[in-house]
């Protein structure tokens, strides 16, 4: 059985344990995140595989909207810790059962991250070079206004 702490996350805490964040209010509530921000709950276990697995499971969640259907308020939405954790223990069960499905699934999601920021660079990279070509052709020094 997992064992994990849910705690609203302050500015300036630092901690010991493995831990990652979820966002608690807006539209995004339950997104995971490697680094804080405000108005986001921080999430300590025991080992940095169980850490890795909670991110899987935060992810899936946020991206099926589950966390959208426990919104409250009105301005701006937001989910309360002891909803947010019923929610993670009850899929928790879930995806402890297929373990070998999960980790074959986390593996493959892993690749795909590391494919998307090769794309992202690649892409950083692409728009550099078309600055660079434009300056060649449009010399401002060349052209009076």
């Amino acid at each position: 059985m997992i064992s994990f702490t849910v705690k609203t996350h302050k500015e300036g805490n630092s901690y010991k344990r493995p831990h990652l964040f979820a966002l608690s209010r807006g539209y995004n509530t339950g997104r995971p995140l490697k680094e804080p921000c405000p108005n986001c709950f921080v999430i300590l276990m025991e080992s940095e595989e169980e850490r890795d697995k909670m991110y899987f499971l935060l992810d899936g969640l946020w991206r099926r909207q589950v966390f959208r259907m426990q919104l409250i308020g009105s301005v701006i939405p937001y989910l309360r810790v002891h909803e947010f954790t019923k929610t993670v223990i009850a899929f928790w069960k879930q995806i402890h059962e297929n373990e070998d499905r999960v980790k074959r699934l986390m593996d493959a999601f892993n690749s795909l991250e590391r494919l998307e920021k090769h794309n992202a660079e690649f892409m950083r990279l692409l728009s550099k070079y078309r600055d660079v070509a434009y300056m060649k052709v449009f010399d401002l020094k060349e052209v009076k206004f």
